[in-house]
């Protein structure tokens, strides 16, 4: 290599930012390589960004943080959108961002790609802090609910238009090009449909060109804007799997953002739950779904019994009393310590809730209740009911639950372990209709 030559290589680099040294490590001397797995250092304006070169898809996803949030504030005015945001982001990982409209979510995303600076705080991609970087010398791409393909383009020339604007500067050869592209079609499931214009697709096969598009440069992260808001619902669930296996399949860290419950738990390794500017609990699906830090999280994560009450002690070492219902119950304290005596709030899920017409036996907390409604959903029939103390009680009731035909006006009992619940402390239970309120809310902003 000559030096002209090289110059003009390492000049592109530092120019281009860290997407240069991601996808193209080839062009980076030998010797311009520490001894320390191959990082090299190279200017983005604001930041010396350390940049990973040549590494394998296995070892992107070891877990170690990509996105770093250091007590992110964002003011607008007098507005607080984004309320002393902390938490980190792992290589290879699923990351969905959950909220209701207004919750702060969307801007954290514009935060961490660079579209809007933080207040305070700092953003770190791969440990180099990017705060005041611009979006386009950041190591990570965006797809947002509008795919914006190039309509007179074919499937292959979309994905193949960023590794081809990069070529003409690095000097790339034209078989590196068609080797990638042909690799990310293939990955997205679109061979077949390489050669045809994005009228011709469907709105899943566009999204799947979208994501090829933004993946082709292998970002450090993936940001996703509620990407299959524009889809129907069925095809909302295909794609909600085909996104998991992409993204398992690539090793690349996925940030996602959506209101939808259901594809953050569906997808999602971890989930921020936001509320009101501020993260209320992050945890795996799992962990948020049945043990929610908060009321808000409760309510807004899938369906809950949420039921007003006084703790009056402790049962034993693992189980708390809590008067409610118009009965003293057992049940399975949060990680927040209520004092006795304290307002607390127990959570059921319906689907753990039985129903029986004689008074359950063992260990279990029951109570009295009278029918109010039956819905048939398919695989559960959905029961409204009401307690001695007037609270409404929702169950859902599977097919193994072998009961008469009930009606509006039967009295039955209703029944859960005290494992099925949980005390959280006192706060507003949303209604159903505040829920419904910031769903559609969330879906009037997209």
């Amino acid at each position: 290599m000559n030096p002209g030559s090289l110059r003009n290589r390492l000049h592109y680099l530092l120019r281009m930012g860290p997407k240069s040294a991601k996808v193209y490590p080839q062009l980076i001397p030998k010797d311009h390589l520490n001894s320390r797995g191959g990082r090299v250092l190279t200017e983005t304006g604001a930041a010396a960004t350390r940049q990973t070169t040549g590494h394998s898809r296995s070892q992107r996803s070891d877990g170690t943080p990509v996105i770093e949030i250091d007590h992110v504030t964002k003011r607008f005015d007098d507005y607080i959108a984004v309320t002393d945001a902390n938490f980190t982001i792992g290589a290879g990982e699923f990351f969905s961002m959950l909220g209701p409209s207004g919750c702060g979510k969307t801007t954290t995303l514009r935060m961490i790609a660079g579209f809007e600076n933080p207040t305070s705080g700092a953003i770190r991609l791969e440990g180099v802090d990017v705060s005041r970087v611009p979006p386009h010398k950041r190591n990570v791409n965006t797809v947002f609910q509008h795919y914006a393909l190039f309509p007179h383009m074919t499937v292959w020339d979309n994905v193949a238009y960023g590794p081809r604007s990069r070529k003409k500067s690095a000097g790339l050869d034209s078989a590196a090009v068609k080797k990638s592209v042909d690799e990310m079609i293939e990955v997205v499931r679109l061979t077949d449909f390489a050669l045809r214009k994005p009228a011709q697709l469907s709105g899943g096969q566009q999204q799947r060109v979208a994501l090829a598009r933004a993946l082709v440069n292998y970002p450090s992260a993936l940001l996703l804007d509620e990407p299959l808001g524009a889809l129907d619902l069925k095809l909302r669930h295909v794609m909600q799997f085909e996104l998991k296996r992409i993204q398992r399949e690539l090793g690349i860290t996925f940030i996602y953002v959506t209101h939808d419950q259901e594809e953050a738990l569906t997808m999602s390794d971890r989930i921020a739950v936001m509320n009101a500017g501020n993260v209320e609990q992050i945890g795996t699906p799992t962990e948020i779904y049945d043990r929610p830090a908060s009321v808000f999280v409760a309510g807004f994560i899938g369906q809950a019994n949420l039921w007003h009450g006084r703790q009056t002690g402790r049962a034993n070492r693992d189980y708390v009393e809590v008067d409610v219902l118009g009965a003293t119950l057992k049940a399975r304290p949060g990680e927040t310590a209520i004092e006795p005596g304290g307002q607390a709030t127990l959570m059921v899920r319906p689907e753990r809730v039985r129903v029986s017409m004689e008074q359950p036996t063992g260990d279990l907390a029951a109570v009295r209740s009278k029918v109010v409604d039956l819905t048939f959903q398919g695989p559960v029939l959905r029961l409204s009911l009401v307690a001695a103390d007037g609270s409404p009680i929702l169950a859902h009731v599977g097919t193994e639950q072998d009961l008469p035909l009930l009606r509006p006006g039967d009295e039955v009992f209703v029944c859960w372990s005290p494992d099925a619940s949980l005390v959280l402390p006192a706060a507003d239970i949303p209604t159903t209709q505040d829920l419904e309120e910031m769903l559609d809310a969330s879906s009037d902003a997209r």
